[in-house]
């Protein structure tokens, strides 16, 4: 997903480099944890405790704790917050620099092959990808061609995801840890001090376990993270594309907040699962044992213990959260671009809105 091309629309537009992908990405992420933060909470007690059948019972519970209801949902914030920047930094950055990567090489691919076949001036796309023989039948065919996007988009934000899962797994193994204390059935509650500063926590467990426990649920992390972050780039450029097609009269924010909303919700949705074993690995005690805490033992002692249906335990508002989150997200990162790369003279939000 690069920045709309036509939301600049001047000849001083300046060309989108890393530095605009890191600050853009950083300010999307700041303020889609600042939205998100409640609905993360609910989702992680209702999956790591067994007490609650609902979010109302988890609402009614952070009431009537010590921190007061606001203090309660937005425990653990800090964290995620302070590591925004840098997550979607890396998740923007990367995600741009390869696209830009393939884009390079195609339209190296390109240029050859214009030159060398007759009908080469029709190629439009990105052929790279693809055998050279297969280019041709490719020129007059716009499905394939919509493929190819899938692919490049799925690929590169695959690589996206599975870098920014070296910050994502140990900021959310502490958010996780400190959001899930203090539910009733905690694991560690009879044996620890209940802490509330996401550095005392992360000393806890550098203390006792290295960065190896920091790092506790790298592979079911990586596991979630790579595949969702390769479907949702790759479904929101299909939707955004596809609601400009269909309604041109929509705007560009409607259409972003649209299409991030529908590919978050639907992204989270089909890896939800993994996110539950994920939740687990990172809260049971630091001191299991290697062969109980991997992502298959965890999910058959899930389904053993509560049932196939507990996998999807805390769905609902998982959803509830996705749709708010990265409808900002998009639309946040444009028009952030859009103010990095275009003269402040010749702003227009009319374009971005």
């Amino acid at each position: 997903m690069e920045p709309d091309s036509s939301l600049s629309g001047n000849a001083d537009a300046i060309q989108p480099s890393a530095f605009h992908d890191i600050l853009s990405g950083g300010i999307a992420g700041m303020t889609s944890i600042v939205v998100g933060q409640p609905f993360d909470t609910v989702k992680v007690r209702l999956q790591t405790s067994t007490t609650f059948k609902s979010s109302f019972e988890v609402l009614r519970h952070a009431a009537k704790s010590e921190q007061g209801l606001v203090g309660s949902l937005f425990a653990g914030v800090t964290p995620p917050l302070v590591t925004a920047t840098i997550v979607n930094a890396i998740v923007f950055s990367v995600y741009g620099w390869s696209s830009r990567v393939v884009d390079r090489f195609a339209e190296d691919y390109r240029d050859e092959y214009r030159s060398s076949h007759p009908r080469g001036n029709q190629l439009s796309y990105p052929y790279s990808l693809v055998p050279s023989s297969l280019a041709p039948a490719l020129l007059s065919n716009k499905d394939e061609n919509k493929t190819l996007d899938f692919l490049k988009n799925f690929t590169c934000g695959s690589f996206a995801g599975l870098v920014q899962c070296l910050v994502i797994c140990p900021t959310e193994h502490i958010k996780c840890r400190l959001q899930a204390q203090t539910c009733p059935n905690y694991q560690h509650k009879l044996t620890e001090k209940i802490v509330t500063s996401p550095m005392e926590m992360t000393a806890r467990v550098l203390k006792n376990h290295g960065i190896s426990g920091l790092y506790r649920g790298w592979n079911v992390t990586a596991l979630r993270e790579v595949p969702s972050f390769g479907l949702y780039f790759a479904a929101y450029d299909i939707i955004r594309d596809t609601l400009l097609e269909s309604l041109p009269t929509i705007p560009n924010w409607t259409s972003s907040v649209v299409a991030g909303g529908i590919s978050g919700a639907l992204t989270w949705a089909i890896v939800y699962p993994v996110d539950i074993i994920k939740s687990i690995i990172q809260t049971i005690p630091l001191n299991t044992p290697r062969e109980r805490r991997t992502t298959l033992y965890v999910a058959k002692d899930i389904i053993k213990k509560h049932g196939r249906m507990y996998l999807f335990h805390g769905l609902g508002v998982t959803v509830l959260r996705a749709l708010p989150v990265n409808g900002m997200i998009f639309p946040v990162y444009e028009l952030s671009m859009y103010c990095c790369t275009t003269p402040a003279k010749d702003w227009n939000l009319n374009n971005v809105f």
